[in-house]
């Protein structure tokens, strides 16, 4: 019975996916579109329920669909697995994307190509579910290209603008590199373990580790490269931001708990084998730290919501990466689990800021809207203190994990906890900056920020934001379809963390029970210095006050001061590196400069040098060879028709005994 629930659980938005393909001929309404999306996930969600009740209970549940094909010992066959680490995922892509498009239906209510958008949307949920129920490399790899494939087609959803467009290929594109690692890891994998099959992974032959640890290595390093290029780490986290392009809701879908995870999941799925190669784990815990500091540090200085949002996320993604990367894949998996929440909550919170202030998005643009949409207000806030990691919301119990993780990691740890740990202070910062521009300082007492024109001659005279005080009187409380899932989700927002306790919380019985459930499967924390309770209360508290004291200073810089001349004497005093934060380091003209001009050069010169005058070139040389040839095989002189087939013979003869010498009998 089980076995047919797991069948079932992506039939339902691959059938939600056609049927808004068919029908979209019929110009359904966003309700009726909406609705048949939505009910799909939720459907599914109610059957992940059932299924993952068993698998607490029972063990793990499997389906073979069918045998595609066999090489060798090594069978490429078509089976879902709800296990352990698949739960998890499976209930985040059901649940939080039953929100999502619940929410879609009210946010998209003015879009005419409303079938198209959530058609898409259910092609993306299917895809991720058939990336988290892949048994082994082969339906994992399906669905991971099919997250990619759904994507670009959400993020150029509008694509009659070159920057959606843009935008789309650029996410398209930066995924490729990363799954070209992860087929040659794959590939390793399978050459060495003589199977595909993720269960033959759980528990590997030590015997084979040792005897093929440089391959496995390299393999291992190729996988990192495929999930740095879902879960936007460096060196290819440039696509994430710039996926803003697309609905807010589809933001929301996938910086949340949908592709984004996907690398973390990828690294958790094979934790049996990595944990063993200590090479490989600082590579990912190094990765994962500089990409939540360098995200956190460009997130410093944005005025687009998104965009603020989106390095957040990249961010948040890095302190993830960084607990797998210490060994504590559980731990990373848990902030997998409670970042879902909030930041699910905090992008649709954007778009009900976005809707309601007419598709504006520069935060400067806005303000003093906790009085006209206090219900996103206050889900918003939930997120904030959430993210930020107040005791007692989800983002504290995970981050302080991750923290503790970090500092305990023999090595690098104190390091790699420094690293963590001004992360931490410097999300507390600017999300504290973003909230306060939003909904508490009034837009009277705010002016337009010139950054995107990088203000490089100090202009003193600014200009008050007249548009928006001509529609401040217009913005009004989302919808009730648009709140219902906030408030949900801010609901969530604060209760995640509860089922992930620290031992000086919960006792012995009652702590880290979502740890421990997951360390079922993936590979157990091991090899760290246990802190006493004394000390994790004091890390516990320093971190705490440290948080709060950076949430202070943003709050005194843009609300107990006139923060437009605290701002600007900031921006002077530290113009370079304000200059450095803004432009994003320079990464996209980077990469611009070194990859991608010298890409079309070398394309140019193939067109204009190999292909017109080698290739061209031999072409003709072989059709007046062949002309001539032909002519003198249509000569009517029987000797010279004679002579020409000697020649053909011969030359035959010559051609055949060479390869026989070189290739046969070498």
């Amino acid at each position: 019975m089980y076995e047919n629930y797991l069948a079932l659980i992506p039939f339902f938005p691959l059938l939600a996916f056609l049927l808004n393909s068919v029908l979209i001929k019929n110009k359904l309404t966003n309700v009726q579109a909406g609705l048949i999306t939505f009910m799909s996930l939720f459907i599914s969600f109610i059957l992940v329920i059932m299924t993952s009740l068993h698998v607490l209970d029972k063990g793990p549940v499997s389906v073979h669909l069918w045998e595609w094909m066999s090489y060798g010992n090594i069978k490429f066959d078509i089976s879902f697995v709800m296990d352990e680490l698949s739960v998890i995922l499976s209930l985040m892509v059901t649940g939080i994307g039953s929100a999502i498009a619940f929410f879609s239906i009210g946010y998209m209510d003015h879009e005419e190509k409303v079938g198209k958008f959530f058609g898409f949307f259910a092609l993306f949920a299917f895809s991720m579910l058939l990336l988290v129920h892949g048994a082994n490399f082969l339906v994992l790899f399906m669905g991971w290209e099919g997250v990619g494939l759904s994507s670009y087609l959400l993020i150029g959803f509008w694509y009659e603008h070159t920057k959606n467009g843009n935008a789309a290929k650029k996410a398209f594109l930066a995924n490729r590199v990363g799954d070209f690692g992860l087929v040659l890891g794959m590939i390793g994998f399978a050459l060495v373990f003589n199977t595909i099959s993720f269960a033959d992974l759980q528990h590997p032959d030590m015997a084979l580790l040792v005897a093929n640890k440089n391959m496995l290595i390299l393999s291992s390093l190729l996988l990192v490269l495929g999930a740095a290029g879902k879960s936007a780490q460096i060196p290819l986290f440039i696509w994430l931001p710039d996926a803003m392009m697309g609905p807010t809701p589809v933001s929301a879908l996938m910086h949340a708990a949908t592709m984004v995870t996907a690398g973390i999941f990828l690294l958790c799925r094979v934790s049996n084998v990595i944990v063993h190669f200590p090479i490989v784990l600082d590579v990912i815990a190094w990765v994962g730290a500089l990409t939540a500091l360098l995200a956190s540090l460009i997130a410093m200085t944005q005025t687009d919501i998104k965009k603020i949002l989106a390095y957040s996320t990249v961010s948040q993604l890095g302190y993830m990466v960084l607990a797998c990367g210490v060994g504590a894949f559980s731990t990373g998996m848990f902030h997998v689990f409670t970042h879902a929440f909030f930041k699910a909550l905090l992008f649709l919170c954007a778009a009900s800021v976005i809707y309601g202030c007419h598709h504006e998005q520069n935060i400067f643009k806005m303000g003093g809207l906790k009085k006209k949409m206090p219900i996103t207000f206050w889900t918003f806030m939930v997120g904030f203190l959430a993210i930020s990691g107040i005791p007692g919301f989800s983002g504290f119990f995970s981050k302080d994990e991750i923290l503790s993780m970090a500092l305990t990691n023999p090595g690098n740890g104190i390091w790699l906890y420094s690293i963590a740990l001004i992360t931490a202070l410097l999300t507390a910062f600017y999300m504290t900056r973003m909230l306060v521009l939003v909904f508490i300082v009034p837009p009277a007492a705010k002016v337009e920020d010139h950054s995107h024109a990088h203000d490089k001659k100090h202009k003193k005279n600014k200009h008050n934001d007249h548009a928006h005080d001509d529609h401040t009187h217009e913005i009004h409380e989302s919808p009730s379809v648009m709140t219902i899932p906030l408030i949900i989700l801010a609901i969530c927002s604060f209760a995640a963390g509860y089922i992930g306790l620290p031992h000086i919380i919960g006792g012995h019985e009652n702590s880290r029970l979502f740890q421990g459930f997951l360390e079922r499967f993936v590979a157990k924390t091991s090899g760290h210095t246990e802190l006493s309770a004394q000390t994790e209360i004091i890390m516990m508290g320093v971190t705490t006050l440290l948080i709060l004291g950076s949430m202070g200073l943003a709050y005194y810089i843009y609300v107990k001061n006139d923060h437009v001349k605290m701002r600007d004497s900031l921006k002077a005093k530290f113009h370079t590196l304000w200059l450095i934060s803004f432009n994003k380091f320079k990464v996209d003209e980077f990469y611009e400069l070194t990859i991608i001009k010298p890409l079309f050069q070398f394309g140019h010169f193939l067109v204009d040098v190999v292909e017109t005058h080698v290739i061209n070139g031999v072409v003709k040389v072989v059709t007046k060879f062949t002309t001539s040839s032909g002519q003198i095989l249509d000569d009517n002189k029987p000797e010279r028709l004679e002579m020409g087939i000697l020649y053909i013979v011969i030359g035959l003869t010559g051609i055949i005994i060479f390869i026989f010498n070189a290739f046969i009998f070498r």
